[in-house]
């Protein structure tokens, strides 16, 4: 049942539905126009249905789909003796992103000062202004890319914990769990506390810790749910009640967004094939992350003008200036931020994700540590994929190169520890 509940094109397709649901049948909470055109929900259904597809062909083709054929539980465990590898990378990790996290709150200690820290935080409780104010104009260039390898180290740990049956230390989990709690409590990044939370919870389910029910499912989503609409509350309640655009209360509102969220995304998703005046264009989504490290020693301008992003912000305008857009949300939904980036490459973009997924899921089943630390990372983009392209975007880069980096190095001790006995051995389980 939970591993079950874990495939990705079930996951997928749970998303799709309700999201296009949701969307069908909502009333905006502010003002824009649904829209619908054949030509703009058959693309949009299409981008899905190749990514269920490529996932199954790539969930049955790579191995055997009988899970009886699948190592279990028992041999992953003693293949990785005592776990204290496991235990000590994830320590490492979570040190990294801990320390990271630091420096970004000392910045904000030396430009803002603690009295007025405490101030608007603590006796005002205006997380807008801070967030806005402080927060992101103390941003220190790559502590936000550090504070991301948390997700692996919490992944790891779980698996060190939940996996090698071991007894987590709670000093640890906390040194984890902080840059995503605060990031997601006080910094109103709700997304970082998810990354945190949710590898935990994954890793638990797929060694069978948490053994998963209906009950457990409708109390997982009325929490997820719950935390959003309270976070949203928080930052931007104050705001439109003091505006006179909001007389309900700050829950009502807080779902009110939630709910919002979503049909906007999928509205922007639907309008954007017909719209964006956008048909192909180089893919940059695929390649963000490796782009983001060129910008350091390329010229942006002259970066852009060879890619053409141009083109992209010019689709992303076309549909954000008219009336199928509201003005305060920004997500163009998964398929929305697809099309505007390359067109009718989105095909390309279905491939490659479905494909991902579905081998995803096969390294789980298997319990090969590598994907077992990506899974989270890649339920999140599943989570997400009603309204952002998380997989492909620059928060999710960085612990995936980690992971690669890993398995080559690994996968190279091993090559050449085996061949001084005489053998090369598959490495796979790493």
């Amino acid at each position: 049942m939970n591993l079950a509940m874990l495939n990705p094109r079930v996951v997928l397709f749970l998303i799709f539905f309700v999201s296009t649901g949701i969307w069908s049948l909502r009333t905006p909470y502010f003002t824009y126009v649904k829209y619908f055109s054949l030509s703009g929900f058959f693309n949009y259904l299409l981008f899905y249905f190749l990514i269920w597809v490529c996932a199954w062909l790539a969930e049955k083709t790579s191995v055997n789909p009988n899970v009886a054929a699948y190592p279990s539980a028992e041999r992953f465990r003693s293949s990785h003796g005592d776990g204290s590898l496991i235990r000590k990378e994830a320590i490492i990790l979570g040190l990294i992103a801990f320390g990271a996290q630091w420096l970004w709150i000392a910045r904000m200690v030396i430009n803002e000062g603690v009295g007025p820290l405490f101030r608007l935080v603590v006796v005002e409780q205006d997380f807008q202004t801070f967030k806005l104010q402080v927060v992101n104009k103390s941003m220190v260039s790559g502590v936000t890319s550090f504070t991301q390898l948390g997700m692996i180290a919490a992944a790891l740990y779980a698996v060190y914990v939940f996996g090698m049956k071991k007894k987590g230390n709670a000093w640890i989990w906390l040194m984890i769990l902080f840059p995503g709690v605060l990031r997601g409590m006080f910094f109103s990044e709700r997304l970082a506390l998810m990354e945190v939370l949710i590898p935990i919870v994954v890793i638990a389910m797929t060694f069978n810790k948490i053994k998963l029910t209906l009950t457990k499912m409708i109390l997982s989503a009325v929490a997820f749910v719950g935390f959003f609409s309270i976070a949203e509350g928080l930052r931007s309640y104050s705001y439109y009640s003091n505006n006179g655009f909001e007389g309900e209360g700050v829950y009502s509102y807080g779902l009110g967004r939630f709910l919002d969220y979503i049909t906007s995304s999928v509205n922007h998703s639907v309008a954007m094939a017909d719209l964006s005046g956008q048909t192909v264009a180089f893919p940059s989504l695929m390649f963000n992350g490796w782009l983001n490290l060129l910008s350091m020693f390329v010229p942006s301008t002259t970066l852009n003008n060879f890619l053409h992003a141009d083109q992209a912000v010019q689709a992303y305008a076309n549909v954000k200036h008219s009336i199928y857009s509201a003005p305060d949300y920004t997500n163009m939904g998964f398929f929305g931020h697809i099309f505007a980036d390359s067109g009718y490459l989105y095909v390309l973009y279905a491939i490659v994700y479905g494909v991902i997924i579905g081998l995803a899921y096969n390294g789980i089943r298997r319990f090969e540590l590598g994907w077992l630390a990506v899974f989270p990372i890649i339920f999140i983009s599943l989570l997400e994929s009603y309204r952002i392209p998380y997989l492909f975007e620059t928060r999710a880069f960085y612990p995936l190169l980690y992971i690669v980096a890993r398995y080559v190095f690994i996968s190279a001790y091993q090559w050449k520890r085996e061949m001084g006995h005489g053998a090369r051995s598959d490495a796979n389980s790493y």
